[in-house]
């Protein structure tokens, strides 16, 4: 389904900020949350904006890193008689923007992780899949795992006392 400029539940229609505008404030959104190792694919002749960046933090005590890729979305003009339906990357970029500046938000102020935050957009070691892309259609056999027991924490009685 193609969402497109004019629909009328879609915020940003007016916006005046241009795309590459949007894309700097995406970087100083990540630098404010302290996300590194930020990388832009910027194609939008061919239809084809994402950003990949590492999400590094420490959960349970232990070191995680891991990778996520957040594709832009495509919101399209329609067609006029003097111009081909195209994707407006000006009003998508305001929507890529607002997504990923809630989710760095949401983590911070509900005191969750990155990682949790950004589980949909998790990408493979070869960058080719993303998380939810493998989990979606399984979603039927994800629900039918047992949950996993609680981890046991052992307590270390000193023999000496």
């Amino acid at each position: 389904m193609k969402i497109y400029s004019d629909d009328p539940n879609l915020p940003y229609e007016t916006t005046k900020l241009k795309a590459l505008y949007t894309k700097s404030e995406i970087d100083g959104v990540f630098a404010t949350r302290g996300v590194k190792d930020v990388y832009w694919h910027w194609d939008p002749e061919h239809n084809d904006v994402f950003v990949q960046f590492k999400i590094v933090e420490e959960i349970d005590g232990l070191p995680l890193q891991v990778a996520a890729k957040v594709e832009a979305p495509a919101i399209w003009d329609h067609k006029t008689r003097s111009k081909a339906e195209c994707v407006n990357w000006d009003i998508s970029m305001r929507v890529m923007y607002w997504s990923i500046k809630s989710h760095l938000e949401a983590a911070y102020l509900l005191q969750s992780s990155k990682t949790a935050a950004f589980l949909p957009y998790i990408a493979s070691k070869d960058d080719a899949t993303v998380l939810k892309d493998v989990i979606i259609p399984r979603m039927n056999e994800v629900q039918q795992l047992s949950a996993l027991p609680e981890p046991v924490t052992r307590k270390v009685v000193d023999a000496d006392k």
